[in-house]
C-alpha cells in the first residue's frame, strides 16, 4: 500500500498499528508529565526551561529558545514566571555584555534536584518492567523517534485532513 500524501511504500496496518502506539504514548507521557510537573509546582514548559538551565549554565535566553526550539517571546514568559517565583536569574556576562544570561538561582538549583529525583525514581520504575535486555534498545528507538519527529516537523508545512474545511 501507498501511504496517502506520500511516495514510500508501507504496510497500511503496520502505519496504523504505530500510530495507535503513539496515541497510547502520548497519552502516557501527558499523564506522567502532568504529575510530575504538578507535584513539583512547575508546568511542564517550566519544568523543560529549569533543566535545559542547568544543562546550559550561562546561556541566554535566546539560546535556550533554539535549544528548546521555542519561540523567545513564548520562552521570556515562562523565564518571567520562574524569575518572579526566585527560581531563575538574570545577570549580564562579563565577557559581553550585551548578553544577558539565564541561571538557576539556589532555590532553582534546589528545584531541579527534587524534579531530577522525582524523574530519575518515576523512569527507574517504569524501566523495571522492560527486560533488561532490552533497555538500551528502548533509550536508542526513543531518540531515534523523537529526532525523527523534531525532523520532519521541520521539514513539512502542518498536515490538514480538511475536514470541516470549505471547498476550493
Amino acid at each position: 500500500v501507498v501511504c496517502y500524501n506520500c511516495c514510500m511504500t508501507h504496510r497500511l496496518s503496520d502505519l496504523r498499528a504505530f500510530r495507535r502506539s503513539l496515541r497510547l504514548l502520548e497519552r502516557e507521557i501527558a499523564l506522567s508529565l502532568e504529575r510530575e510537573t504538578d507535584c513539583c509546582g512547575v508546568t511542564s514548559a517550566q519544568c523543560h526551561l529549569l533543566l535545559e538551565s542547568e544543562d546550559n549554565p550561562g546561556a541566554s535566553l535566546g539560546e535556550l529558545a533554539a535549544a528548546l526550539d521555542l519561540d523567545k517571546s513564548t520562552l521570556s514568559r515562562s523565564a518571567d514566571g520562574l524569575a518572579s517565583a526566585g527560581l531563575l536569574a538574570r545577570a549580564v556576562d562579563p565577557a559581553n555584555r550585551r548578553k544577558v544570561v539565564i541561571g538557576l538561582t539556589e532555590i532553582g538549583a534546589e528545584k531541579v534536584a527534587a524534579i531530577n529525583r522525582l524523574c530519575d525514581d518515576s523512569y527507574g520504575r517504569m524501566f523495571e518492567f522492560i527486560p533488561e535486555n532490552k533497555r538500551t534498545q528502548v533509550v536508542e528507538s526513543v531518540g531515534l523517534l523523537a529526532d525523527a519527529l523534531r525532523r520532519k516537523r521541520k521539514t513539512e508545512s502542518p498536515a490538514c485532513c480538511g475536514f470541516g474545511k470549505e471547498p476550493s
